[in-house]
C-alpha cells in the first residue's frame, strides 16, 4: 500500500530570481520605471509598478520570473521533518546534513558549488523568507531512507557564504513542492551586466 513520503523544511530560505524581460516589452517597462522615478531594477520592487504598467499579463514579479534558485539556509534554527504516512520518521537540524556527527553518514547527500560570477546578465531579485519553506511529497510503497537524497549547495553571494539545502530526491526523482507558507522578510534587486 502506497503512503505519502513528506519532507517539510522549516526556517529561513534564500531565493535568487532571474527576471525575463522581452526586448519588445523592455521600452514599456523602462517607461514605467521613469514614471515612478527609479531605475528599472528598483522600480520593479515598487508596490505601484505593475498598476502603472497596466498590462494584463504582467501583474506581479512571478509573471516575469525566468528562473529561481532557492534553498533552506543552514543555521541552528532550521530543520527538516521527514514523515511517511502518518508516522514521523525523523526531525533533523540542517547542520546535521552539512556536518554529520556520526562515523557513517545517516543520509544520502550530494554537495554542489555555485559560482555567482557565472551569472548571466540581467535583473535579479534576492529574497529571504521565514516559515514553512516547503512541503515536498511523493507516494512511496516501501520507504527506504537510504534512497532519500539531499542536494546541498555552497554559494558565496554579496560576500556572504551560504550553505543551502535546495533539492530533495527519492529514487533519483525530484520531490515536488506542494505547499509553502512563508513570510517574506527581505527583498532587494540588482542588475548584473
Amino acid at each position: 500500500m502506497e503512503k505519502i513520503l513528506r519532507v517539510k523544511l522549516y526556517g529561513e530560505s534564500f531565493k535568487l530570481h532571474k527576471l525575463k524581460l522581452d526586448l519588445k516589452l523592455l521600452p514599456l517597462f523602462k517607461n514605467c520605471a521613469d514614471k515612478i522615478g527609479e531605475p528599472l531594477h528598483l522600480a520593479l520592487l515598487n508596490i505601484n509598478f505593475f498598476s502603472v504598467l497596466d498590462i494584463k499579463e504582467f501583474q506581479t514579479l512571478n509573471n516575469i520570473t525566468d528562473y529561481t534558485f532557492s534553498g533552506l539556509i543552514n543555521n541552528n534554527r532550521n530543520q527538516v521533518e521527514i514523515s511517511w504516512g502518518k508516522r514521523k520518521i525523523s526531525n533533523i537540524k540542517t547542520d546535521e546534513l552539512f556536518r554529520p556527527r556520526t562515523l557513517f553518514p545517516l543520509y544520502n547527500i550530494q554537495f554542489n558549488l555555485v559560482d555567482v560570477n557565472e551569472l548571466k546578465p540581467g535583473i535579479y531579485i534576492e529574497e529571504r523568507e521565514i516559515g514553512l519553506i516547503g512541503s515536498y511529497e511523493i507516494e512511496v510503497e516501501n520507504l527506504k531512507i537510504d534512497l532519500l537524497k539531499f542536494y546541498l549547495t555552497k554559494i558565496n553571494f554579496s560576500n556572504v557564504d551560504y550553505e543551502l539545502l535546495n533539492m530533495i530526491a527519492y529514487r533519483e526523482q525530484i520531490l515536488p513542492c506542494v505547499k509553502s507558507d512563508a513570510l517574506l522578510r527581505y527583498q532587494s534587486s540588482f542588475q548584473f551586466e
